[in-house]
């Protein structure tokens, strides 16, 4: 999946050429774009701003130290919020900057905005039940623990001034390496008065950091990362039947592509399987029946020898068992006698089909290599299951429509073309 890396580059100086009236620090970001930086911009608060945000600030009850920290850290978290959009969109339509530099000023006026993204911390681990808030990275050994469990993990109770002042930095710039954050409450007689993240795993390996969790944001270790991936795209709701008619709707693309006389793309021997895929699912084990039906019916896709690329003798024994699979066969085919411009049209379809297929053997057979089930489904766009099993298989069907509607297109413009 393309993704673009925001790392920042530490702050820059305030002096140069001619008197300069800035607030003293300057943080500086950039972008890397398959390891190429195409981005460096550094955020510059007027004199001004400074002066009036410290002052709004220290009217809070924070000292001038740490009115100019907590000012330092408005700056990071506005550079980085307002640089993942922008690299969100460079990956998503495969373009670049036209400046690879720029300056953002901001000003007095700008001082508002800017405090008001410290009003309430981002964090991803804390959820609402009704009107009590939980902690969901609560430690086994959180003496706060509750018996309530959320989307399989136990939770203690919190609120927002705990999880403001919680050592787990805010999940808005957070570095993207942080994983599995263990958090305690400290009890005393009158309640909770606080939570500290007491243990946390880094995926870069940089587990000797561990020891200064509140550090893993930008302008703390300088290991920091934000990893921004291209969105999923939204899902367009199918109906129960349209699943199985993109099915018939393809075989009949198929054939007036290439012979109405040859075997049809599906050879089915009973109606069960189609009739399957219009049911819904509540729990896991009917979603992985829904699944495992799909995938026999993309088993089922025949295509016939005649159609794939000619090979010699030596040639065919080398690929005879790759020949085998059914997506195989389709793809050979489709870049044989398709033209070059709408291979990537196919392939992009042919590897939904894919993840499909291999969603269904990590449940059928408890893959974990490469993330198993779990990661599967993300490919798919799936980010919430469990427990949503129906949601997931009705994304499922929807991408299995729109790769079987872009194989159709691509058939009928070939069918079409003089």
């Amino acid at each position: 999946m393309p993704e673009a890396i925001i790392s920042y580059l530490g702050p820059m100086p305030t002096q140069g050429p001619g008197p300069r009236d800035l607030h003293p620090f300057v943080p500086c970001f950039a972008v890397e774009i398959a390891d190429e930086r195409v981005f460096r911009v550094h955020t510059e608060l007027s004199g001004q701003g400074s002066d009036f945000a410290i002052h709004r600030l220290e009217a809070t009850g924070l000292s001038p130290d740490q009115a100019h920290e907590t000012l330092n850290n408005a700056l990071l978290l506005y550079s980085v919020r307002r640089l993942e959009p922008l690299a969100t969109e460079w990956i998503s339509t495969e373009s670049r900057p036209a400046n690879p530099v720029d300056l953002w000023r901001l000003a007095s006026d700008d001082v508002p905005q800017l405090l008001a993204l410290l009003t309430e911390k981002g964090c991803h681990y804390q959820v609402r039940l009704k009107r009590d808030l939980f902690c969901t990275a609560a430690s086994d050994e959180d003496t706060t623990l509750t018996s309530i469990i959320i989307n399989n993990r136990t939770t203690a109770p919190t609120s927002k001034p705990l999880c403001q002042d919680c050592t787990l930095p805010n999940t808005d710039f957070m570095c993207s390496h942080l994983m599995h954050p263990k958090v305690s409450g400290i009890n005393t007689m009158v309640g909770i008065v606080g939570r500290r993240v007491m243990t946390a795993m880094c995926d870069k390996g940089h587990q000797d950091k561990m020891g200064e969790i509140g550090a893993c944001q930008a302008g703390g270790h300088d290991c920091w990362q934000r990893i921004v991936e291209m969105e999923t795209p939204a899902v367009n709701p199918v109906s129960p039947l349209e699943l199985a008619e993109a099915f018939d709707v393809l075989d009949a693309a198929w054939r007036l592509a290439f012979d109405r006389k040859r075997t049809p793309l599906l050879a089915l021997s009973t109606v069960a399987t189609p009739a399957a895929l219009s049911l819904g699912c509540a729990t896991r084990a009917e979603f992985e029946t829904r699944l495992s039906d799909l995938a026999d019916l993309i088993d089922r896709i025949k295509v016939d020898d005649t159609l794939l690329r000619p090979r010699s003798e030596e040639e065919m024994k080398k690929d005879k068992d790759q020949l085998r699979a059914s997506l195989n066969r389709m793809g050979d085919c489709l870049h044989h006698h398709l033209p070059a411009a709408q291979h990537p049209a196919v392939d992009a379809a042919i590897k939904t089909l894919r993840t499909i297929r291999g969603a269904r053997n990590a449940a059928q057979h408890g893959i974990t290599e490469g993330g198993g089930l779990t990661a599967k489904l993300r490919e798919l766009g799936v980010h919430d299951a469990p427990p949503n099993w129906a949601g997931a298989w009705d994304v499922v069907r929807a991408r299995t429509v729109e790769a079987l509607t872009s194989l159709r297109h691509q058939l009928m413009a070939y069918v079409n073309t003089p």
